[in-house]
């Protein structure tokens, strides 16, 4: 073996690209050397209890109906808590996640009370996750503690203790997600000083409304206190969203991400903050109901900093004039924020009103200035409306476009008046796509089949993936040749099942060159999810929680 292999420094680094953990054991199995850095490795992130609680001795495997879990049978030794300090304290990275794992029935609750109790109540708290950095706590609704009998009371109570414990020095990151029940039992206060070194924080659930009792305002008020006391935040994700709290995130100085639920009636805006507002903040994404909110918020302040923005307002329940909202909306956005490099809007009313001419022109004409833009993704429930002519004339203000998706949503069959002239444009100005999402007719090529435009010979190397929809085509080799012309790298080829012509753009990939493969049904959100990952603006892996969590995945710990 080399010398530098037994370096521990060297082996930690060696170690942390690997991300299979059986191939860690097999490491850690392989000579002392190894031993120490592959087990801290193997340890490293804990996404369940079992790991810890199979080395106990009062542990053991209960099988009832509806599946099996661990359980303490009997109280903890001194062994046993030695056990889960020496365990514990290479876990840097821990998820709890206590919900439908906890047997309700079979008259088990004593054995999952005990579970919680004791180990809610060690010696000391060194002997718990005492170099804890990461922590995602998330308790399942079935727990609600409103209107039950003692022992989910007590169990609850168990559940706090055990949160508050965790709660560590150097902890940076913080997840968790509670029923509104538990709320008013937190001691909110205790966070910013146990936990002064948080940067990445994320409140709360989608549906935090459990059994239709809302957080109380109070508790509200000192979730925004507590925020306004961490001083280190850089990634906030909130569905507890008030005008207190974004008050505060305001005037937090290294925010660069925020990511808000918006509730139907956020109430009247107070007063803009004084002096330099989200100073750093570079990404926006708004998850909503209401457009009545998010004008509220896009007007209360100026987010002259940000350049990704993306907001998702899929079925709007407050808007009389979607149309109308919608460019009033691109109007306000382009006056705000004079840096924007990425705009992603989904949204989907139920309007019958006609499409107007040359949609979506005029809720993109704001931004011809921005010439600097890279990602423009638009979700609507209207039709594509321009012709070559018009949508050239559009994508010519964005040299830099790497991504740019049309989407139609709730449209089976809708009219097309793109033809491939108009791609072919789009590829010519937009040197640097990669992903694009059109609806065209690619029945038939242009007057030449090659792929001409003024003269000049089009052909990207840049585009990877193109959604079609649900475009005509026809198996034609003239339109194979042209496509594999203009497009000689693409890889994907995305087709709306049910929606027609899928069979024929599984020839047309045949016939291309690089027989690029065909995904069906790539919505809006899997799209953004794979072009987002691993950047400043996206999610990896986990959609709901966003990258900075991904690795809350369950992990196999057999």
């Amino acid at each position: 073996m080399h010398l530098c292999l037994c370096l521990d420094e060297i082996l930690r680094q060696v170690f942390r690209c690997i991300e299979s953990r059986s191939t860690l054991c097999v490491l850690a199995r392989t000579c002392r050397t190894f031993y120490n850095p592959a087990a801290d490795q193997i340890w490293e992130t804990l996404t369940a209890m079992e790991p810890i609680l199979q080395h106990l001795s009062p542990a053991r495997l209960v099988k009832k109906r509806a599946g099996s879990y661990f359980a303490l049978l009997h109280p903890l030794g001194d062994d046993d808590w030695n056990t889960i300090r020496r365990l514990s304290s290479r876990v840097r990275r821990l998820h709890i996640s206590l919900g439908r794992s906890v047997p309700l029935h079979d008259a088990v609750n004593d054995a999952v009370l005990q579970w919680f109790c004791l180990l809610a109540s060690p010696p000391d708290s060194t002997f718990l996750f005492p170099n804890l950095r990461a922590l995602s706590f998330d308790v399942d609704r079935c727990l609600d503690i409103s209107g039950t009998g003692d022992i989910y009371a007590e169990t609850s109570q168990a559940i706090i203790r055990l949160f508050h414990l965790l709660l560590r020095l150097h902890l940076s990151a913080l997840r968790f997600e509670m029923p509104s029940s538990f709320y008013p039992h937190l001691d909110i206060s205790s966070i910013p000083v146990l936990c002064p070194s948080i940067h990445t924080l994320s409140l709360g659930r989608q549906n935090f409304y459990c059994e239709g009792v809302p957080i109380p305002d109070e508790v509200m008020h000192r979730f925004s206190r507590a925020i306004s006391e961490l001083r280190h935040l850089q990634t906030v994700r909130t569905y507890m969203t008030s005008w207190d709290m974004l008050s505060n995130l305001a005037d937090a100085k290294g925010l660069r991400q925020l990511w808000a639920f918006l509730p139907h009636r956020l109430g009247p805006g107070p007063k803009r903050p004084p002096g330099n507002i989200f100073p750093q903040l570079r990404t926006l994404d708004i998850s909503t109901g209401s457009l009545t909110s998010c004008m509220e918020l896009l007007r209360w302040t100026s987010f002259k900093e940000v350049t990704g923005i993306y907001i998702d307002c899929p079925v709007p329940t407050d808007d009389r004039d979607s149309l109308k909202t919608l460019v009033d909306m691109s109007s306000l956005i382009s006056s705000q924020c004079k840096k924007l490099e990425s705009l992603w809007v989904f949204f989907s009313p139920f309007d019958d009103r006609e499409t107007p001419a040359a949609w979506p022109r005029p809720m993109l004409e704001p931004y011809r200035a921005f010439h600097q833009l890279r990602v423009i993704a638009l979700q609507t429930s209207y039709s594509l409306m321009l012709a070559d002519s018009e949508f050239e004339d559009m994508v010519k203000a964005w040299p830099l476009l790497e991504v740019f998706h049309l989407f139609h949503d709730g449209i089976m069959s809708p009219p097309v008046h793109l033809t491939l002239r108009g791609v072919t444009a789009l590829l010519y100005h937009c040197p640097e796509l990669r992903d694009f999402t059109l609806m065209f007719d690619a029945s038939r090529v242009p007057e030449r089949y090659a792929p001409l435009f003024r003269g000049t010979l089009v052909q990207n190397t840049s585009v990877r993936y193109m959604g079609v929809y649900a475009s005509p085509v026809m198996e034609s080799v003239e339109v194979a040749t042209y496509l594999s012309i203009l497009m000689p790298y693409l890889a994907v080829v995305g087709v709306e099942s049910g929606a027609g012509y899928g069979s024929e753009w599984f020839w047309m990939c045949t016939r291309h060159q690089r027989r690029p493969a065909i995904k069906l049904d790539m919505s809006p959100t899997k799209i953004y999810s794979l072009l987002t990952s691993g950047t400043e603006y996206g999610s990896d892996g986990q959609t709901d929680y966003g990258k900075e969590w991904s690795w809350t995945s369950r992990r196999d710990w057999r």
